[in-house]
């Protein structure tokens, strides 16, 4: 019997240890039907990023995640790929307010919306964890690949995006300046690498140029490798 009992509570622990909670926070954004939300999860893992939730229509994209630490009411969130820091508050009724973030982010507040359980056994989801090392790793070699390449690629500024006449443009300058639908800073080009510099954080994301277009290789709106097509006017 109490070899009985003494397996039951070993499962009824592994059972409560395969899950963790999660924080959700949320707000109006820019765009109509939008959302942005901040994830905050026990394993001190954050995901930043919009949810469109519009009648049959769910998608979301991720603009930051990485790794969270607490220093009283602060929170620090740490982007994983580009290195930048962003910095959140929380005030007495759990809402969080951005101190520090990207430019688009000034004033915004998030809401508390619910706190609800994950299933940590469940990898078929990078949602909840971390890009691995291994896939965080292959990226850096590669923008150091690009950085280092001296055959240059053609490449102009102008206005990229994934469609034409689409409303996400990313357009380039030949001043050095940049801007899109929810950023603008200055951009640097090494390479056939391109580096973009956030006003508010500095360096955002970055770039690959190929013949007729650029592949962002860190999600600012865009789809991971998405590739921006350059139109003439």
């Amino acid at each position: 019997m109490k070899k009985l009992n003494i397996l039951i509570i070993t499962m009824i622990i592994s059972i409560i240890s395969a899950f963790g909670q999660v924080q959700e926070y949320e707000c109006n954004a820019p765009a109509p039907e939008e959302k942005a939300f901040l994830t905050l999860c026990d394993n001190s893992v954050y995901i930043f990023g919009f949810r469109l939730d519009w009648k049959d229509i769910y998608a979301e994209r991720i603009i930051s995640n990485g790794l969270y630490e607490h220093h009283n009411d602060t929170i620090v969130l740490n982007d994983q790929v580009n290195g930048y820091q962003m910095l959140v508050k929380k005030d007495k009724n759990n809402d969080i307010s951005v101190v520090k973030g990207w430019c688009f982010m000034e004033n915004l507040k998030l809401n508390f919306k619910e706190s609800h359980s994950y299933n940590k056994t469940n990898y078929d989801s990078t949602y909840y964890t971390l890009d691995s090392e291994h896939s965080l790793e292959d990226l850096m070699n590669e923008r150091e690949m690009y950085r280092n390449q001296t055959t240059l690629r053609g490449f102009q500024p102008g206005a990229y995006e994934e469609a034409k006449d689409s409303d996400n443009k990313l357009i380039i300058n030949a001043d050095g300046t940049y801007q899109s639908y929810m950023t603008a800073g200055t951009w640097k080009r090494e390479g056939n690498l391109i580096t973009f510099f956030d006003n508010c954080l500095g360096e955002a994301f970055t770039a690959f140029i190929e013949e007729g277009y650029i592949v962002v290789k860190h999600r600012f709106y865009y789809s991971k490798n998405e590739r921006l097509q350059f139109f003439s006017k």
